[in-house]
């Protein structure tokens, strides 16, 4: 099924501003920082979001700083499936039927072979474990 682990993210706010993005990578690149998953959108009156997973967290914020006055390290739940259709399907019903809001998932497949969800739920630790549970019980 899939296989779940703690990680830390990054949140971000910040005044929507054209070129934002584009200074942000560009001074965590400088600062040598690499960047796993990356999340960046905005909302009318809300500004503009990003949320990340790096490397090193210290050093991004560190070259975040430079833009933005504060960031906000969170836990997140990052989760590897199979690449074929229907793999999240499982995971969320698992943590529905355990009475696990989710509130957000982003994700991508890069290499063919495996995607990887960033997901933050209302128990990050119950949902890592329910999901690594159910995935050994199936091999």
């Amino acid at each position: 099924m899939a296989r779940a682990t703690i990680i830390k993210e990054l949140h971000v706010k910040a005044e929507n501003e054209t070129g934002l993005l584009g200074r942000i990578v560009l001074a965590l690149a400088e600062e040598g920082v690499e960047i796993i998953h990356l999340c960046a959108y905005s909302e009318e009156g809300q500004g503009g979001h990003l949320q990340m997973i790096v490397k090193d967290t210290d050093k991004a914020q560190k070259a975040l700083g430079h833009f933005v006055s504060k960031v906000e390290e969170r836990d997140a739940l990052m989760v590897e499936f199979e690449n074929k259709v229907g793999t999240l399907a499982p995971v969320a019903k698992l943590l529905g039927n355990h009475g696990i809001f989710i509130n957000y998932v982003y994700g991508t497949s890069s290499d063919g072979f495996k995607i990887v969800g960033v997901f933050s739920t209302q128990d990050n630790q119950k949902a890592a474990d329910l999901i690594n549970a159910d995935s050994a019980a199936r091999f």
